[in-house]
């Protein structure tokens, strides 16, 4: 019961930065600018499907309640999210 809450909590906020990546990818956001960039801009636009395919597929695996699974999308997520962090890291301002 609790790691299908918790699977439920986890596939939320991969769906929600699939959208805001998705979404943010031609306007400012935080520090970072995509519509002055255009590879920040192609970044944002794969990170935010892939984070939104990831939460897609960690639905399944929480419907599904195959623990092998579950844990496959979990490590796939923690990978895909720090990657995707060294990757924004790129465009960070530099004071």
């Amino acid at each position: 019961m609790a790691i299908t809450i918790l699977m439920t909590c986890y596939t939320l906020l991969a769906l929600g930065i699939g959208w805001y990546f998705y979404a943010h990818r031609r306007r400012a956001f935080l520090v970072f600018h995509p519509e002055s960039s255009h590879e920040l801009s192609r970044v944002l636009t794969i990170s935010g499907v892939v984070m939104l395919l990831i939460g897609v597929l960690s639905a399944v695996a929480t419907i599904m309640n195959n623990m092998v699974f579950i844990s496959t999308m979990l490590l796939v997520g923690v990978i895909a999210i720090i990657s995707i962090q060294l990757i924004l890291l790129h465009w960070f301002p530099k004071a």
